[in-house]
């Protein structure tokens, strides 16, 4: 639709659509004519294209022309007009940019023959009425791909989820929470008593301190560090109750399956060790006895599958490949002695 819209409303060569919305991905790229043949040849573009270093220093630019950055004789004498230009009989170019919170997402490029010649100021004119409309079918798309995407994320994540389980969206909004968090979180706020006494299901409230230490994390977080920022320890922070003893909550930070896509989530598990003191404690002793036989790796990615990672996320933590992660999980069972993903991350807990 895109590349009928604009060659209906003005004389083109041809169109290049690139949409690039987040950084650890690679871009999305349709181009009539001279497709790149690698995202290779494609970053090689960008870093000799005149128009990205403009964009660059003028983040914000919704409608740009070539020769406004670069005066026609100094383009034909850079590499960019040798290699990706001249070849493809390319000479005029102008470009949509589509931002959002300051963050470039794409940009639809217009090319043009030296016969067509270069785009007057009253076509630039029409182009930046145009714009707007473009624009909000660009959100709109995007928007979709982030539901869908995180919605599929979701139930992939929720079917590995321990118990006593909590997800807080970016925006601090509890997104998932199981009926034991329920009973915990009820712990948390009303004590022993009225948690077995009254249901509290449908008044439930994540505790205070768990809440107040995700909010504070929130205000420090680094959005350079969106892959792979933890929040204290690999491991996740822990966060006891204030005045009973046993009774702590584990807060993670994560990355879904859809990966950048996506705002990271909290995981927040629930935990209560009533009598820590009691003959459990010889069933931790040979919890470990059992977890001092993995290596070092292996004990390396049991870590990460305790923290609710998948294996496509271990695997790029830890640089390996997914197959390797998955002969580790495979070693991993069996001197465990555990038959699933889901009663792992019991043992670890």
């Amino acid at each position: 639709m895109t590349k009928r819209v604009l060659h209906e409303a003005l004389p083109l060569h041809f169109i290049c659509l690139c949409l690039r919305p987040f950084a650890v991905m690679p871009s999305t790229v349709f181009r009539e004519k001279a497709p790149f043949a690698s995202e290779e040849e494609f970053k090689l573009f960008q870093e000799l294209s005149p128009i990205g270093a403009y964009l660059g220093e003028n983040p914000g630019t919704l409608l740009v022309r070539m020769s406004d950055v670069l005066p026609d004789r100094e383009l034909a004498a850079t590499e960019f007009f040798r290699r990706f230009m001249k070849p493809h009989d390319d000479r005029h170019f102008a470009c949509f940019n589509f931002w959002h919170g300051g963050t470039f997402q794409g940009m639809i490029g217009l090319h043009r023959t030296g016969e067509q010649r270069d785009f007057t100021e009253a076509e630039i004119e029409y182009l930046s009425r145009l714009h707007p409309h473009f624009d909000a079918v660009l959100r709109r798309i995007l928007e979709l791909h982030r539901e869908r995407a995180v919605r599929l994320s979701l139930e992939r994540l929720l079917g590995n989820l321990p118990i006593a389980t909590v997800l807080l969206d970016w925006d601090l909004r509890v997104t998932y929470r199981n009926r034991s968090a329920v009973e915990s979180c009820a712990l948390w706020n009303f004590g022993l008593l009225r948690s077995r006494t009254e249901k509290h299901f449908d008044d439930f409230s994540l505790p205070r301190a768990v809440f107040n230490f995700c909010e504070s994390f929130k205000a420090r977080w680094n959005p350079q560090h969106h892959r792979l920022c933890q929040l204290i320890t690999p491991a996740g922070a822990n966060v006891p109750h204030p005045t009973v003893a046993g009774l702590s909550a584990s807060v993670t930070l994560l990355q879904l399956d859809a990966a950048p896509l996506s705002m990271p989530i909290f995981l927040v598990r629930l935990e209560h060790n009533a009598e820590p003191g009691n003959a459990s404690g010889s069933g931790s002793a040979a919890i470990l006895n059992q977890l001092a036989r993995l290596s070092l790796r292996e004990r390396e990615v049991a870590q990460l599958v305790g923290t609710g990672c998948g294996n496509e996320e271990i695997a790029t933590r830890l640089g390996k490949s997914v197959l390797t992660v998955k002969k580790q999980l495979r070693s991993i069972y069996e001197k465990l002695d555990v038959p699933s993903r889901g009663r792992l991350i019991a043992v670890l807990r």
